[in-house]
């Protein structure tokens, strides 16, 4: 082989691995950006009898109440469950187990990126009798260490919102200040700058790798949103004030925004907002600009 051949086929060598090698590290990053972060929240616990032993083989049901769609579990050997992946909304949990009453936990309402977690003592007796509880979940949060908050589609739809911009809610958390000077992205967390927050939608990552802002309610050349995204399309969002490692790219808090979803009741929305003129605050006076006499 004469050196201009082995030339070439070193290239053509090289330029394959390099293919190879950039197509891999495409798929890590776009996997770990996928993966990591989720709207969904999760339903966990344990199941007891009443003086504290474990039930192992018990049948947990986790059903959606506003969709009517079910999933059913089975508690492990320390008498566990965990039913991941559940949509932002409102969930019923039924155990059933041979020689225990039916128990029945109603009114969770697990939202975006949540954990819920529902420990369950069950009482002796036949199964055809129900044990039904409706206590809310507790505010403590004992599933993560992690500072995190929720602003729920009520607080979105009722506050008064100029501009119609939900960013603007952000400092109803603790550690949102409004830097001055207005215009988008003025809005600072933990002491951070506006450019440190990461925004997600739905769990996708929003990072806009030239400016390195955000591509929801992104900013325009002249410093306003250019995108807004409809408040009437928000179920809720997620804050994370010290968020985990997997979340990533950013070093400041970090937004899950959850969309809405369709449910088994026919259901829709109708509003309108408007702003006139009469209904502004006066202006000041003029001042008559001082008069100078020799």
């Amino acid at each position: 082989m004469n050196l201009s051949a082995l030339c070439a086929f070193g290239r053509a060598r090289f330029a394959s691995a390099a293919r190879v090698l950039l197509s891999i590290v495409g798929i890590l990053l776009i996997s770990a950006s996928l993966s990591a972060q989720s709207n969904q929240g999760r339903i966990l616990g344990t199941v007891r009898d009443q003086s504290g032993g474990i039930i192992a083989g018990a049948t947990v049901t986790v059903t959606d109440t506003l969709k009517g769609v079910s999933r059913t579990l089975t508690t492990d050997e320390a008498g566990e469950y965990a039913a991941p992946n559940l949509d932002p909304s409102t969930y019923r949990v039924r155990v059933e187990y041979k020689g225990f009453k039916t128990f029945d936990r109603e009114g969770l309402n697990v939202g975006v990126g949540q954990e819920a977690k529902i420990d369950i003592t069950m009482q002796t007796g036949e199964q055809n009798q129900t044990v039904t509880v409706t206590e809310s979940i507790p505010l403590v949060e004992t599933t993560s260490a992690t500072l995190t908050g929720n602003i729920e589609t009520q607080k979105i739809a009722d506050l008064p919102l100029n501009g119609r911009n939900f960013v603007n809610l952000l400092t109803l958390r603790p550690g949102f200040v409004n830097q001055p000077g207005g215009g988008g992205g003025n809005q600072s967390s933990m002491g951070l700058r506006p450019g440190d927050s990461m925004f997600m939608l739905d769990g996708l990552n929003l990072y806009e790798w030239g400016q390195g802002g955000q591509l929801l309610n992104g900013y325009a050349p002249a410093g306003d949103a250019a995108t807004i995204l409809p408040i009437d399309s928000i179920q809720e969002f997620n804050i994370q004030q010290d968020p985990k490692a997997e979340v990533g790219w950013k070093p400041g808090v970090a937004i899950n925004v959850g969309l809405k979803s369709g449910t088994n009741s026919l259901h829709g929305s109708a509003y309108a907002f408007g702003r006139a003129g009469s209904w502004d605050a006066r202006s000041p006076p003029l001042r008559s600009s001082p008069r100078f006499c020799r």
